[in-house]
């Protein structure tokens, strides 16, 4: 009785060991994303602009540290629909690393730790907005515009950790306006748009609402008629150049200004 009594007791403090963490993968540089098991997330590349930049800054890896880029693209387990979804699977441990936007850390610091990736290979998305042809009301979508590109606007997105794109910085003065706009932006704006759309309720009376998506999916939306009426868009706000500038070059837009910048980070569980 004993002796099984003993198998037993050293097969429970075996099985101890293990649920101890003692073969748990320590990730403290960019450089150990790559090592063997390391579960890795990025956005789908095809329809989520923190996922095709995720895809640039292994390719800037790969040309000064070829193995070191296959090795971390060989770990990437999951291709999200958006770039909060990778932010999600880091929180929730169901990956060991994710590449995210810096501002998308920020929002979940208390969760999860950062690791900077060197300047040299990192890359610096630019956000632009425009109004949209077709909404129902160009001059209050306008204003919208001009609040984001207002030293209020500006400020409101540095809080946020993005860094302003606006040269000469104008404080907004505000228009007093019984109207509705709906904006389409980029899943990365979500927090900080909130806050924009809130003051600038508070500010002209105007009411706006805010639908998220990738910036991919926001502009096929659009091209299939998304525009004007109750919920369609009357301002796009994307987290990608290409996607604005496919609206512009099929008229959807005339115009558009960079309202922000911002920056790839990888994160990993606290």
């Amino acid at each position: 009785m004993s002796r099984f009594f003993t198998a037993g007791l050293l097969i429970l403090v075996v099985l101890m060991a293990g649920c101890t963490g003692g073969n748990e993968i320590k990730i403290n540089q960019l450089e150990d994303v790559g090592q063997d098991g390391v579960r890795v997330a990025i956005g789908d590349p095809g329809h989520v602009p923190a996922g095709r930049y995720a895809v640039d800054v292994l390719a800037n890896l790969e040309k000064t540290n070829p193995d070191l880029a296959s090795k971390i693209t060989a770990n990437i387990v999951s291709k999200d629909v958006h770039v909060r979804a990778v932010l999600d699977k880091v929180v929730l441990k169901e990956v060991d690393a994710g590449f995210v936007y810096r501002t998308d850390a920020y929002a979940e610091k208390e969760k999860v730790s950062i690791i900077d990736i060197p300047a040299e290979i990192n890359v610096v998305p630019e956000y632009p907005v425009a109004v949209l042809k077709d909404s129902d009301d160009q001059e209050m979508a306008s204003e919208f515009v001009e609040f984001v590109l207002s030293q209020e606007g500006q400020a409101i997105l540095n809080n946020y950790g993005f860094t302003g794109a606006v040269s000469h910085l104008k404080p907004y003065t505000p228009q007093n306006v019984d109207s509705m706009l709906v904006v389409y932006a980029a899943g990365s704006l979500k927090d900080v748009f909130a806050k924009v759309a809130t003051e600038f309720e508070q500010i002209t009376g105007c009411e706006v609402k805010l639908h998220f998506a990738s910036s991919g999916s926001l502009r096929q939306k659009i091209q299939g008629g998304a525009v004007g009426g109750p919920a369609g868009a009357d301002i796009f706000a994307s987290a990608s150049m290409k996607h604005m500038k496919i609206l512009k070059e099929e008229a959807f837009v005339t115009d558009y200004h960079v309202f922000a910048k911002n920056e790839m980070v990888v994160v990993i569980p606290k």
